[in-house]
């Protein structure tokens, strides 16, 4: 058990499955008291009975996207732990995969709303109990687009992680000195229910995903490796800011040779997965 985080109050938004349960099994399995939050009532109580036998775990709704509920969030596990030490803004998730021509703008929004100004909100609220301690860890998910390459037929998605990127990087200028610590954090392709079974909508995006089981073969990992890693990077780091990235520039030839081998060995398959696919959004002007 890691002696740094044990004891340490932690708050995950959208813990309730996916990356942001796996970040809250690892994070109990450390020692750390968990408060996890959720939209869904029966979802968020289902992952916390889930969860109660690794440790000290509780629940909040709260919808990202409503800054209201976040400050709540914040101020109820204050209210109860006196303090946070470590808040993860995870909430979030991608729309369908497609062209950016081919894609509902609403799709846009909402991402934005979830991704970007939760994202936001999140930050103020922790910060605002935070910088008077002069303590704390903020945590920021980047993901697909945060290096600010093109990312097609996951554009939307992309731009939505970008900004995330850019406004993590500002913050990091802005509260330098602080004493708060600020990990931005990119977990790499994941084999959570977004990938797994995905929308695709257009035809030219159906076109680009008959490759997609090999590409979840070659990049995706479980959502637990991430988590572990993620852990592992907020109890190791003693820097004002740092940056990590689970995809490193020598990944996709490591992933290839065990591809290769796992071919020649028949020991391999590509995860299950299911795609939707849908027609092109066509504007009603």
């Amino acid at each position: 058990m890691s002696t740094k985080l044990a004891n340490k109050i932690v708050v995950i938004t959208g813990g309730t499955r996916g990356f942001g349960y796996a970040i809250a099994e690892e994070m109990l399995k450390s020692g750390a008291t968990v408060i996890i939050s959720g939209r869904k009532e029966e979802a968020l109580q289902m992952a916390v009975s889930s969860l109660e036998s690794h440790g000290r775990i509780s629940g909040w709704l709260c919808d990202v996207r409503d800054e209201k509920q976040v400050y709540a969030l914040a101020r109820n596990t204050v209210n109860k732990y006196g303090r946070i030490d470590i808040w993860i803004n995870n909430a979030g998730y991608s729309s369908a995969a497609g062209m950016v021509l081919d894609l509902p703008p609403q799709q846009a929004i909402d991402m934005f709303l979830a991704n970007d100004m939760g994202t936001l909100y999140g930050t103020q609220a922790a910060l605002h109990f935070m910088l008077p301690r002069r303590e704390g860890t903020l945590v920021n998910i980047y993901g697909a687009g945060s290096n600010g390459k093109a990312s097609s037929p996951t554009g939307l998605y992309a731009a939505s992680k970008a900004w995330v990127t850019s406004f993590t990087r500002t913050l990091a200028v802005e509260i330098k000195g602080s004493g708060v610590k600020l990990v931005a954090f990119s977990p790499g392709m994941m084999l959570t229910d977004m990938l797994t079974s995905p929308t695709v909508i257009g035809d030219k995006a159906r076109e680009k995903m008959k490759d997609f089981g090999f590409v979840l073969r070659f990049l995706g990992r479980h959502p637990q490796e991430s988590a572990r890693k993620l852990v592992q990077v907020v109890e190791k780091n003693n820097k004002e800011f740092v940056e990590y990235r689970a995809l490193k520039p020598w990944t996709p030839i490591i992933r290839l040779i065990r591809v290769g081998w796992e071919n020649l060995t028949r020991t391999g398959k590509s995860p299950e997965f299911e795609i939707h696919f849908e027609q092109g959004y066509t504007p009603e002007i």
